[in-house]
């Protein structure tokens, strides 16, 4: 088995990245992969790690962006390519999601909660969001869990959201392309989109060089896995899966097995390994098995 969707404390995880890598070894997972939002700050110690103990821990991200008027997760995996672009485009991705936590933040303020930057900043090293919001409102008492705080106050259209100023999904691509990363769309059925719709985006994502959709998940039904896994046969996409571990930010996910029947299978890494030489290929980087 491999989880390839791990969120540590540099984004809105609960557990730092060597602990996570520990329990993966710990669980005798065949891979699995970091992927916090927004940050590739682990990327030399993901990799420094994965040597010392003879284990595949992929170095990755999750990139924000948008497709549609809606915020899609872009999964970048193995980032063996230049980072300086990818490196400014981050930088700038934290100062939009920065200006947005200080307007959720003084919108909350106005509904009377004693809420402040500094409240938020403890909550994390890392990319600070909605989670660390949800859990700051979470321990002052204000909500009864953290996903009342989405559903209340932080989620789309709820009282104190602001949307994010995020890059297209097409961006997204060739940025995380051009740093040498196969790219893969993060849990493409949470979007809410019909079947046809879906497909319609499937077929988009593809023509501007999509290397693989997520087609296992936790919350997936059968159905979900088996549309996804069709859509990938159809359009010559990989599939990929994972748990999406935030620790006790999402207390029900575990590594490895998510809700308990999530089992992503290795022989998934044979075609991600494929895809990734190719990318290296194509950017003109060496030595990449």
């Amino acid at each position: 088995m491999i989880d390839l969707q791990l969120h540590t404390t540099d984004s809105d995880g609960t557990w730092p990245w060597n602990r996570v890598l520990e329990e993966c070894k710990a669980l005798r997972l065949s891979a699995c992969a970091i992927t916090d939002h927004d940050t590739i700050v682990r990327r030399g110690e993901v990799l420094a790690w994965a040597k010392k103990n003879q284990f595949m821990a992929i170095p990755g991200i999750e990139l924000s962006t948008r497709d549609r008027n809606r915020t899609v997760h872009l999964l970048g995996y193995f980032v063996d390519g230049p980072l300086g672009t990818l490196q400014e485009r981050l930088n700038s991705l934290r100062a939009a999601r920065l200006e947005r936590n200080r307007k959720i933040i003084k919108k909350l303020q106005g509904f009377g909660f004693s809420v402040t930057e500094e409240d938020i900043k403890r909550q994390s090293g890392g990319t600070l969001g909605r989670p660390h919001i949800a859990r700051t409102l979470f321990e002052k008492g204000y909500v009864k869990s953290i996903q009342e705080a989405f559903d209340r106050f932080l989620a789309h259209n709820a009282a104190a959201y602001f949307p994010l100023e995020e890059m297209s999904l097409n961006d997204g691509i060739a940025l995380l392309h051009d740093a040498g990363c196969v790219t893969v769309v993060a849990h493409p059925m949470l979007l809410e989109r019909s079947g046809q719709e879906l497909e319609d985006s499937i077929r988009d994502w593809k023509s501007w060089g999509l290397d693989g959709v997520e087609g296992i998940y936790p919350s997936y039904t059968q159905e979900q896995t088996v549309f996804l896994n069709r859509m990938a046969t159809k359009h010559n996409l990989i599939i990929t899966g994972g748990s999406d571990f935030h620790g006790e930010n999402k207390p029900h996910i575990k590594i490895g097995v998510g809700t308990g029947q999530l089992n992503v299978p290795d022989e998934l890494l044979d075609p991600l390994f494929k895809r990734r030489r190719e990318i290296a290929r194509a950017i003109g980087v060496s030595g990449v098995n």
